[in-house]
């Protein structure tokens, strides 16, 4: 009988130090997990470029809008939608034709636009405007008296009758950079309209606020002390949107905005 509860205190004392050495096992292994946790929480990580390329991606690469706005525009090509034109910053080649003309090809202007050439993207842009102008006064439309004009016709023109202030000199005008337009209005009745702040009307109003929508700008509406030409309310030049949106939100022409850079 002595014997049978020796073996059952013997057994019992088994049992307990076999329970108290797994459940100090399982604490001090509890802690290591938490030491190490914490650490890890102060430690640096070490990331391969495979890791880390993605997150800078995203973090420096700005959207399409922020960089165009960040753009430098090129002011001197000849084939820059910004190459800046007057007496001083001529053409480097004064005989220059782009390489992209194209009949403006729309069925929304007073008079057959494809008799008229702009560079392909200006052309697509005033074809657009044009739609728009149409839409806006319910069938009104804009009249195009000249486009793309190359060295030769200009110094026609300026032989025949054109004064300098207004007509630009050989190898310095953005109608040869074929970006520029001449515009009126015609109503659906036939009545003709001046762009014309002299003349304040709808279709004026109307383009000063959206050409720019279309890339494009009045370049000269600030007389021959500013831009070196008479005021011509008329002309239109495409810029690209970013500039153009510049000079419409600081009311500034684009000689001005050249020569404050």
């Amino acid at each position: 009988m002595v014997g049978s509860r020796a073996k059952l205190v013997l057994l019992t004392s088994f049992f307990v130090f076999t329970f108290a050495v797994m459940l100090f096992a399982l604490v001090q292994n509890y802690a290591h997990a938490g030491v190490a946790s914490l650490s890890s929480l102060h430690a640096p990580v070490a990331l391969s470029p495979a890791d880390i390329q993605p997150l800078v991606d995203h973090e420096i690469v700005p959207s399409f809008w922020v960089s165009s706005q960040m753009s430098t525009f090129d002011f001197d090509s000849d084939d820059s939608f910004q190459k800046y034109l007057n007496t001083d910053h001529p053409f480097d080649d004064s005989s220059y034709i782009p390489t992209d003309l194209i009949p403006i090809n729309s069925n929304f202007t007073a008079n057959n636009s494809k008799a008229f050439k702009l560079r392909e993207e200006a052309s697509l842009q005033f074809a657009d405007m044009a739609w728009h102008f149409r839409n806006a006064f319910s069938g009104d439309k804009l009249y195009i008296s000249s486009a793309y004009r190359s060295m030769w016709l200009q110094d026609y023109l300026i032989k025949q009758w054109c004064a300098l202030i207004k007509c630009a000199q050989i190898g310095t005008s953005e109608h040869q950079a074929g970006l520029a337009l001449d515009l009126k209005a015609i109503s659906k009745w036939g009545r003709w309209y001046s762009l014309d702040l002299a003349y304040p009307n709808k279709y004026y109003d109307w383009l000063k606020t959206h050409a720019a929508d279309f890339w494009f700008h009045n370049t000269y509406q600030k007389g021959v002390e500013v831009d070196g030409k008479i005021v011509e309310w008329r002309h239109r030049r495409y810029v690209w949107i970013p500039l153009a949106k510049i000079l419409l939100d600081n009311n500034q022409t684009f000689a001005e905005y050249y020569n404050w850079l």
